[in-house]
């Protein structure tokens, strides 16, 4: 292993560094600030001594630069005191370790294993977890278990996405693969019976199960973060508990879970046949402009539930629109004040000189990443924060979630089929069941169509459609990115998140 020592006194030090040396560590010295910082970004190293104190550039300043180069980068800093300042200072620049002068060998090697073997003993003690609760889990036979297999799921990627080897990654990942083939086995059969109220809390279940109740205790602030996935929702959450007390409740997107049906569904407390039924001018077929009456829908929905209460409803697609809206919406003064965010377009534009989104997001943990570093300091936290000081509740929820599709389907059908790559519908639809549900009568679940020949396909797990036309073509476009309306426990389970400001 690789060692750079920083330190203005390094011969000093030279008993240690032979000794280190002894034990089979390469070990480099640096004089200077500077020229730490130049080795440090020459060469690869598995650790860096730092000297808090030297001349010219001081250790604080040395492990800054160094860290902004290479946040990964293990550094130990070498320091004369143990001040409380120091300390916060240092961790607050993200040092890994420190050691206090003087030392002694054995305290250096503790150190060393402290940092170095540290993530190669965490990585087997979690492989060994994981293995017995793998032996430990059967495969989910109601909604709650369901969802409580999901939450373990991202609980592990969480775990996973700092430490676990290579080899468990993988494993995890069949794991999932194979648990969504079995949830989608699972809606298969038990949808219709959901939609007959033996089941989960769905979609045109909120407003009545949650919102109403909730409305009991006073004025609410009802957000929907649109595209919005459970993994998502559970890195925000260590930040929204600063300023809030949090509830989490879950409940099932409906099918499929696309923001035309599953947002207007919570809108007008109705599934989406019973919105065409009772509201036909509320519903569109186009492509474009499906969600354009929610409003409305929401005033259908208190009308019907007899609420004799005034609501505001925003809708806000851009960062500019929410800095210069939140003066206005934190001086609501409405029973029910509804916030639809654009969430996952804000969060994807937030990436600098993005270029190919497909290279940058090989990696679904890439996005939670780039989640944790961009929310805190985004204005959609500054709202939740200047919201909390208004005293009402919040609730906070997604209209569905996405999955980053892997396998392509072919599906066949006439010249009018939607275009959409996990849902279509249109006349004369084939595909193969194993990779989709096929409705030959979308009423069956409540789905409105505007031609009696109408069919629906929902993609199942990860795939999504292609055309018979250029098959390759279509694959190699579509192939790993993020879609939405399909089956899977992402896009299905969504969390509820009832906040009360602290």
């Amino acid at each position: 292993m690789k060692i750079l020592w920083i330190d203005d006194e390094i011969d000093l030090l030279k008993p240690f560094i032979y000794l280190l040396q002894k034990e089979g560590y390469e070990v480099k010295t640096a004089t200077s600030g500077e020229d730490g910082v130049k080795s440090a970004n020459k060469e690869s190293f598995d650790l860096i001594f730092l000297d808090e104190i030297m001349p010219g550039v001081d250790g604080l300043e040395v492990l800054r630069k160094i860290k902004s180069e290479n946040s990964q980068q293990i550094v130990v800093m070498v320091t004369k005191s143990e001040e409380e300042n120091l300390m916060t200072q240092a961790y607050g620049g993200w040092v890994d370790d420190y050691i206090t002068k003087p030392f002694s060998f054995n305290q250096l090697l503790s150190v060393l294993n402290r940092t170095l073997k540290r993530r190669s003993i965490i990585e087997e003690k979690m492989a060994e977890e994981y293995s017995t609760q793998l032996r430990a889990i059967a495969e989910p036979t109601d909604h709650k278990e369901w969802i409580e297999y999901y939450r373990n799921t991202v609980s592990w990627d969480t775990k996973l996405m700092e430490f676990g080897s290579k080899d468990l990654k993988a494993i995890h990942e069949e794991k999932k693969r194979d648990g969504n083939a079995g949830f989608a086995k699972y809606i298969e059969s038990e949808y219709s019976n959901f939609l007959k109220g033996r089941g989960p809390v769905m979609s045109h279940q909120i407003f009545p199960n949650v919102v109403f109740p909730t409305l009991k205790n006073g004025p609410v602030y009802f957000i929907i973060f649109d595209s919005m996935r459970l993994d998502q929702y559970m890195k925000l959450v260590p930040f929204l508990k600063d300023v809030y007390e949090i509830a989490t409740q879950y409940y099932y997107s409906i099918l499929p879970t696309a923001t035309p049906y599953s947002r207007n569904a919570i809108f007008a407390g109705l599934l989406p046949l019973e919105i065409v039924q009772l509201y036909p001018q509320y519903w569109t077929y186009e492509e474009k402009g499906q969600n354009r009456f929610e409003r409305n829908l929401v005033a259908e929905q208190l009308k019907r539930n007899n609420m004799r209460m005034n609501f505001s409803f925003h809708k806000l697609s851009s960062i500019v629109e929410i800095e210069k809206s939140i003066e206005k919406i934190k001086g609501e003064s409405a029973d029910i004040v509804i916030i639809v965010i654009n969430f996952f377009d804000m969060l994807i534009h937030s990436i600098p000189g993005r270029g190919d989104l497909k290279g940058i997001l090989d990696d679904e943990r890439v996005l939670l990443n780039i989640l944790t570093y961009w929310f805190p300091i985004s204005p959609i936290f500054e709202l939740f924060k200047n919201l909390a000081k208004r005293d009402r509740r919040l609730i906070l929820t997604s209209d569905h979630g996405f999955i980053r599709v892997r396998r392509p389907t072919i599906i066949y059908g006439g010249r009018e089929i939607s275009p959409n790559l996990r849902y279509k519908y249109g006349p004369a639809l084939r595909v193969d069941k194993k990779s989709a549900l096929l409705l030959n009568n979308p009423g069956e679940i409540s789905l409105p169509s505007d031609d009696p020949s109408v069919r629906f396909a929902i993609a199942k797990e990860d795939y999504y459609f292609i055309y018979p036309t250029k098959p390759t073509e279509y694959e190699m476009e579509f192939k790993y990115t993020f879609q939405h309306g399909g089956i899977s426990t992402q896009e299905v389970i969504l969390p509820l998140g009832i906040m009360k400001p602290r």
